[in-house]
């Protein structure tokens, strides 16, 4: 993992490291000087451990969260990496012409497109200019080509085989193929129609040694012979290849002399490889140049994205565990806030003979940076634990699948110690910090009080720090909702509108309004604005206001529990009566349950610190289960990504079906009254960029599509250009009118992603927003032949919806295609819409038996589908179980406050017991205490995750049709128990300790 947030690691682990070594060099100097506050701060930890345990667990969470995202980033770059190298092995730059092929229109997005020859001499020359570069191990003839391969023997195919013509002599430096049980094979020593496979090409025909097998180079079969079976080393290719002598090649194809290839391998291991990309091209250039050859640095490409791909799983996780960071920062609050109360009298006294305010967040800030380096040091460690298991369950939903990119993809777990490095520094700069706000909290008490042991009372309501932050709320919260207003970011705008009904009620209490009254009024009115409806609030703010993605969700979930809790805090004795009311009849249970919950309420604090971390986290969990039961309704028709279409195929580029319809009719094993629609799609790649755009064009793949899909296809948009009412009318417009473009949906930017910096298509528009509705007039996007340099400006009629899978980037109709390219573009991309009760299984089987010369590949596309939805179902899991985990704060809260109920409580629980009252009483009393936070937060946290779901499936629907407002039961009663079971074995042996206290010890306690 190289960046995070598009901050460089590197970067931000020394800017972490400054910070934690000048913080521990000052409490190190700090410590030196004051020796005895020092002394009171360590003693204190070991003096209950149970508690210390506790207050580590929970410390520890936003650290382990940390490292257990960075460990699964860490996994799955090492994976992407490992998979990047496995199919180019030594292969670090591949030299290719940069003139057009005699087949370069029939390229597509499919493996193995044809690359143009040109004169292999040109390997020497390459060879002799990199003669003096130490780096370079090795520089080889190539000739690739991709094909169908059949077995006669089985009658089974592979399409899509990678053919490599090895030049055996200049292999020194590359892998070399290798069979299973270690043995190098030469393809040089080959005899003529002779032949080397892999051995998934091997498993996948059946066939072994002494078999023979057909490839389809052309309109007729090449015939060979397996004269060995190799596990790997034919680089670079796929998981399916063959490979023969280049001379034998060149003759087949008819390129005598000639190459498409000339690969370059460095030094070193083959990751390390791309290190020397840039000098090898730069000392290549004037030869390339001249030659009209190009560089690929396909390595360095490969680890790139590789890369990528790791950090945008860390982000994600990060992002995911936002939630459970706030509780832990609430438990952070309240630990230390707990811990003050516990030594309030200790405190007192420690003032009392002559210790300041200084000397007093000292002492808590040298015992909080003590349980900050452990819990910091214990949840980086145990957060690659959780990451190990995270990266098992994704090994697990991709093991269902056959394969990523087109081969197998292999999950290795593996983690960086510069991650768990960050991570524990992360951990510890975030929990100091919170550490030292809670310490200067702490200090502030009055000497006789502490002493004496009385409560402290309300802050004064006419400080003039009180009334500063009091009067400053609403108005940035004022600013925030103008900003938002006027650059239509609802994140902005919802944040604005909040801070100020927050802030009122912070000047209410001011002005001497009573608490009960300020709070439960802002709190009700939190609720009310954020659970309202979407369509209100597309009423009242500017259309397409942006939604504000993930930063809008964790808003939302603190605004609304603040709501929450203000509302049931400050109403606690209407709540303690209707509980009382309801369980009065019950024997014995009423002085029980008026103890258990009467003295929850008493502190305010404490109880709605703890309420907010349960419902919060709670909240998270139910709005996942809510977003994942609605977005099965998506799957449920495949029709909405299939295109209305059951089955979908690809064929290679050596003998492509120019003609499907007519091919239909002469195929063997195929009824053409099957069919119902048929419609094809021609690739060709282009350099592209919006018109009037500056910068250079990005290589994308402009499709064709013939008149049987325009006419057939079921795809809706999200934008269309003014005058078109329907999608069908843009459809019939593609086909009729030339020069017109339909683009995928992740080219043109969502307000939400401009505004958070979310990641960005390699090709986006500019100028308008999939929100805006209507494409803007003379929108056009310039394509370019990279070959050839001509250019073409296509006017955008459309902007496909998310769900059209055919079209990842720009379309147009084939004649324009071909129009563009000057020959025709013969099809890759096959789609057939069947009669009813046809079999799309056994189609597709009869599809690919009669077109195997082609290479023709079939799918069933509600197989695929399903496929797809389980694996983001999983992922989806996956991230809710990595927000449960914020549980585990709640219960460490309720875990706490047990083990100091006990000690705070040690008088009245003697009392209790001269009263009557029996252990079991006692114990009750306790365990009921800890129930009524944990259902009443649990009951929240449901409440509000269904109301607020409610709003964001309304959202979503808008977006992706299908996505239904479902209440997922499993989820949440899975969750309820959970957290509720968990909550009572906290909180079991604090009560089990306070019923065996004898009232004779209590009471002489002091």
């Amino acid at each position: 993992m190289d960046k995070l947030f598009g901050i460089p690691v590197d970067q931000l682990l020394t800017i972490l490291l400054a910070v934690f070594g000048g913080v521990a060099a000052l409490l190190a100097f700090s410590a030196l000087r004051n020796r005895v506050a020092f002394k009171m701060a360590s003693r204190n930890i070991p003096r209950r451990r149970a508690q210390t345990a506790l207050i580590v667990l929970g410390l520890m969470l936003a650290t382990l969260l940390f490292s257990a995202s960075f460990t699964t980033g860490d996994t799955l770059t090492n994976s992407f990496r490992t998979m990047s190298t496995k199919s180019l092995g030594q292969v670090d730059v591949q030299v290719k012409s940069d003139a057009p092929s005699p087949s370069a229109m029939q390229m597509g997005p499919v493996p193995g497109s044809r690359d143009a020859y040109f004169d292999a001499n040109l390997t020497n020359k390459v060879r002799k200019r990199l003669a003096d570069d130490p780096s370079v191990s090795g520089v080889a003839s190539l000739a690739a080509e991709s094909a169908s391969v059949v077995s006669p023997k089985t009658d089974l195919s592979e399409a899509n085989t990678n053919i490599l013509g090895v030049d055996g002599e200049s292999m020194s430096g590359f892998d070399r193929p290798t069979t299973a049980g270690g043995q190098a094979l030469s393809v040089s020593g080959l005899a003529k129609g002779e032949a080397y496979i892999s051995a998934d090409l091997a498993r996948n025909l059946n066939v072994g040694r002494g078999d023979r097998v057909k490839a389809y180079l052309g309109s007729k079969p090449v015939e060979f012979e397996v004269a060995g079976v190799y596990e790997k080393g034919a680089n670079p290719a796929g998981d399916s290849s063959l490979a023969v002598p280049l001379e034998e090649l060149q003759k087949i194809t008819g390129n005598e002399g000639q190459i498409n290839n000339i690969l370059i391998s460095h030094t070193g291991p083959a990751v390390e490889g791309g290190a020397h990309t840039a000098a090898t091209i730069s000392a290549l250039k004037p030869l390339l140049e001249k030659n009209d050859l190009k560089a690929d640095p396909v390595k360095k490409d490969a680890l790139d994205q590789a890369d990528k791909g790791g950090e945008q799983f860390a982000s994600i996780f990060l992002m995911a565990g936002q939630f459970s960071i706030a509780a832990g920062i609430l438990l952070i609050f309240l630990i230390f806030v707990m811990l003050a109360a516990e030594r309030k009298r200790e405190l007192g006294i420690a003032r009392g003979v002559g210790m300041q305010r200084g000397h007093l967040v000292r002492m808590f800030a040298f015992e909080g940076a003590i349980y900050a380096l452990v819990a910091s040091a214990v949840g980086s460690v145990a957060g690659v634990g959780v990451g190990w298991a995270m990266v098992k369950v994704i090994e697990a939903a991709i093991s269902r699948f056959d394969g990523l990119g087109g081969g197998e993809f292999d999950i290795a777990f593996a983690f960086e110690p510069k991650s768990v490095a960050l991570a524990f520094l992360m951990g510890m700069v975030l929990t100091f910090f919170i550490v030292l706000i809670s310490s200067w909290r702490v200090s502030r008490l009055n000497v006789i009080r502490a002493i004496r042991d009385i409560p402290e009372p309300e802050s004064r309501r006419n400080s003039v720090r009180g009334w500063l932050l009091a009067a400053a709320t609403p108005v940035v919260g004022a600013l925030s909702f103008w900003q938002g207003f006027e650059a239509e970011s609802m994140g902005l705008y919802m944040l604005g509108s909040s801070l100020v009904i927050v802030g009122a009620a912070l000047v209410a209490r001011r002005l001497r309004v009573p608490d009960r009254v300020a709070f439960t009024i802002a709190g009700a009115g939190l609720l009310v604005w954020w659970l309202l409806p979407a369509s209100f609030f597309e009423r009242i703010t500017p259309e397409g206001m942006s939604q504000g993605g993930f930063a809008m969700f964790f808003i939302s979930g603190i605004m609304i529990v603040i709501g929450a809790v203000w509302v049931l805090i400050y109403n606690a004795d209407i709540l303690l009566a209707a509980i009382v009311a309801v369980f009065v009849r019950i024997k014995g249970l009423p002085p029980v349950l008026k103890t258990a919950v009467s003295y929850p309420m008493q502190s305010r604090f404490r109880t709605g610190m703890t309420l907010a971390m349960f419902s919060l986290v709670v909240f998270t969990i139910v709005v996942m289960g809510f977003i994942v039961k609605g977005m099965e309704g998506t799957w449920r028709n495949p029709n909405r990504f299939s295109g209305g279409y059951e089955v979908r195929a690809t064929s290679g580029y050596a003998n492509p079906i120019s003609d499907m319809n007519a091919a239909l009719e002469n195929a063997k094993g195929v009824n053409p009254d099957d069919f119902t629609a048929v419609g094809s799609i021609s690739s060709l790649p282009v350099g592209a960029k919006q018109a009037g755009a500056s910068g250079k064009p990005a290589d994308i793949t402009l499709q064709g599509a013939d008149a049987g899909y325009t006419k057939s296809v079921h795809y809706g948009f999200e934008m269309t250009a003014a005058g078109y009412d329907s999608s069908r009318e843009v459809w019939r417009a593609l086909a009729e009118n030339p020069n017109t473009a339909v683009v995928a949906w992740n080219l043109v930017p969502s307000k939400s992603d401009a505004q958070s910096g979310g990641a960005k298509h390699h090709f986006a528009f500019e100028g308008f927003y999939r929100e805006d509705k209507t494409i803007p007039e003379n929108t056009f996007v310039r394509v370019e032949d990279p070959q050839t340099g001509r250019a073409e400006k296509l006017r955008v009629i459309g902007v496909l919806e998310q769900t059209a899978n055919d079209i990842p980037a720009v379309a147009a109709s084939k004649a324009t295609l071909d129009d563009f390219a000057g020959t025709p573009t013969p099809p890759q991309s096959y789609v057939f819409r069947l009669e009813h009760g046809v079999s799309a299984a056994e189609t597709a089987r009869s599809l690919e038996r009669a077109f195997v010369a082609s290479g023709l590949q079939a799918s069933v596309v509600a197989e695929e589908i399903r496929s797809s939805a389980g694996f983001s179902m999983m992922m989806f899991n996956l991230l809710t179980g990595f927000m449960g985990l914020g549980l585990l704060v709640g219960i460490a809260a309720l875990g706490v406050i047990a083990a100091r109920s006990v000690v705070e409580r040690r008088q009245q629980i003697g009392m209790m017991r001269a009263l009557g009252f029996q252990r079991g009483q006692v114990r009750l009393a306790f365990l009921m205490e800890s129930s009524f936070i944990a259902m009443l937060g649990i009951v929240t946290g449901i409440a509000l995750g269904a109301g607020l779901s409610g709003n964001m499936i309304e959202q979503m629907a808008g977006d992706m049709p299908g996505v239904t407002y479902t209440v997922p039961w499993a989820v949440i009663g899975l969750v309820a128990a959970i957290a509720y079971v968990a909550s009572l074995l906290t909180t079991f042996l604090p009560a089990r300790q306070a019923s065996k206290i004898y009232p004779a010890e209590a009471l002489r306690y002091e």
